[in-house]
């Protein structure tokens, strides 16, 4: 087992001492808002974040003091990169991240692939089966051979994402604004963020997307707290039955992400009471990246 280290900065790498004939491996894996890497030599593992790579931000993704840290790092110690990306299941998209970082390093080589296929690998390395991940957004798939088979959903916020901590905060916000809550979900929904003008102005602004995303609640008081796991069991049934095959003879399912990682055990009961088994749930694929890689 390796030592693990975890940086508070990418940059702290750059003072680490190590053997420069030594090949090292970078995993990667990105989502929308930032990337966790982590560093594996052969007795440690050191795990730090930077910004998000995406295929279609990549011009916003390149600040001096990154590209510099890249072109550092790779000449200190020959690296063979990883890189399991949001937006990467298609060629096209692979060849712009690889390009991107071929312009401005000289990794020894530099493999993209999806992060639903990180997904997969973190979870059930080389086994198959089912692989939902619910997050910020939601989508379900079916991994087999080291490949995503099948993708179910998926179709990001505007058409979907039931499921997702986006979702719930849609349907808490629903609620609210209906009048459906009772008064003491809504007197703590106020607290944190605000009344019907406030909200609706968040809603609707550049940053609505993140607002409703950041919705979270969480009451000491028994029945509060009951109502409000009502309603994440309400969001996670949505995405069973919209998106989990109902005649499927193969009734097993591992998660990936923050909000399945907090609601599992409301995800384990709302898969039992349809015959489904929950196998296992992570909160972030990169450290089980790290041992598989």
């Amino acid at each position: 087992m390796s030592n693990k280290q975890y940086l508070i900065s990418y940059s702290d790498l750059l003072h680490v001492t190590f053997n420069e004939q030594q090949e090292v491996i970078l995993v990667a894996d990105s989502g929308g808002t930032k990337t966790d890497w982590c560093l594996i030599t052969n007795k440690e593992q050191f795990f730090f974040t930077t910004e998000s790579y995406h295929p279609t931000s990549l011009d916003q993704s390149s600040k001096k003091e990154l590209l510099d840290f890249w072109k550092q790092l790779t000449q200190k110690m020959r690296i063979s990169c990883h890189f399991y990306g949001a937006g990467c299941s298609t060629v096209e998209n692979q060849e712009k991240i690889k390009t991107h970082f071929n312009q401005h390093s000289t990794f020894q080589s530099f493999v993209v692939a999806s992060d639903l296929v990180a997904a997969g690998v973190a979870l059930l390395g080389d086994n198959e089966g089912y692989v939902g991940i619910l997050g910020t957004g939601s989508v379900l798939t079916y991994y087999q051979n080291k490949h995503i088979t099948e993708i179910i959903g998926g179709f990001g916020y505007l058409l979907g994402d039931e499921g997702s901590g986006y979702y719930f905060g849609k349907l808490v916000l629903q609620k609210y604004l209906n009048q459906e809550l009772s008064e003491g979900l809504t007197a703590l929904f106020e607290v944190h963020f605000g009344q019907r003008a406030a909200i609706l102005q968040n809603c609707y602004s550049l940053n609505g997307k993140a607002f409703i995303s950041s919705i979270q609640l969480h009451s000491e008081n028994e029945s509060i707290q009951h109502e409000i796991n009502l309603i994440h069991t309400e969001n996670i049934e949505l995405f069973l039955s919209k998106y989990l095959p109902q005649d499927s003879a193969f009734k097993e399912i591992s998660f990936v992400g923050s909000y399945a990682f907090y609601q599992q055990e409301i995800l384990k009961i709302a898969l039992k009471k349809i015959g489904w088994k929950l196998v296992k749930v992570i909160q972030k694929p990169i450290e089980a990246l790290a041992e598989r890689a």
